[in-house]
C-alpha cells in the first residue's frame, strides 16, 4: 500500500496539531506538575543507575533547594 502525496501532507498536518496541542499543555501545567515530572525521571535514571556528571547533581540539588524555599512561602500546608 503506499500513500498519495494528500495523504501524506494530511498525515503531517494531523501531527502538527498534534505537536500544537501538545505545546498549549506544556505551557498550561504548573510549577509542582513540573517538578513532579522532573522528578519521577530523575528517580528512574537513579533505580537504571545511568550516570550523572557531578554538574548535573549539583543543579539538581539547587534545583531541589529552590523548589523547597518556594513550596514554605507559597504553598499552604
Amino acid at each position: 500500500m503506499t500513500l498519495g502525496k494528500q495523504d501524506l501532507q494530511a498525515f503531517r498536518e494531523r501531527w502538527q496539531a498534534v505537536a500544537e496541542i501538545e505545546q498549549s499543555e506544556l505551557r498550561q501545567m504548573s510549577v509542582e506538575q513540573r517538578w513532579r515530572q522532573f522528578a519521577a525521571i530523575l528517580r528512574m535514571a537513579v533505580a537504571l543507575e545511568l550516570p550523572l556528571p557531578q554538574d548535573d547533581i549539583d543543579e539538581i540539588i539547587a534545583i531541589r533547594q529552590r523548589w523547597q524555599r518556594l513550596q514554605e512561602n507559597y504553598c499552604e500546608t
